[in-house]
């Protein structure tokens, strides 16, 4: 686990691959502002560069349905821990989206 995210429940790190992670409190740019939402009207996807390089990799957010002017972007961050989600976890990374899907964690099961 890179720093204390795990423990904390807040992290601005983002898995490009498999090699290299985005720290967006290192040159990141207003993406990093994206709220979480159980119910998201966009995803991030890992787009992989054309010459293979995993250096190159990046990182977009695309809209999974119109969104309207003014309408916050959201979405599902899918933070997978490696540990067990105990109650004190699931707690630490409390979800408030507030949508009638609400897990009430940003956990996610492990694959």
């Amino acid at each position: 686990m890179y720093g204390d995210g795990a423990e904390s429940g807040h992290t601005f790190l983002f898995a490009l691959n498999r090699r290299y992670i985005v720290d967006a409190t290192v040159g990141g740019n207003a993406a990093r502002w994206i709220n979480h939402s159980c119910t998201p009207n966009c995803q991030a996807v890992i787009v992989h560069h054309a010459d293979g390089n995993p250096r190159r990799d990046r990182i977009v957010i695309e809209a999974l349905r119109d969104i309207a002017p003014g309408e916050e972007l959201t979405y599902n961050y899918g933070i997978v821990l490696d540990v067990r989600h105990t109650t004190r976890l699931k707690k630490l990374w409390a979800c408030h989206c507030g949508s009638p899907a609400c897990t009430g964690t940003l956990l996610q099961p492990k694959y």
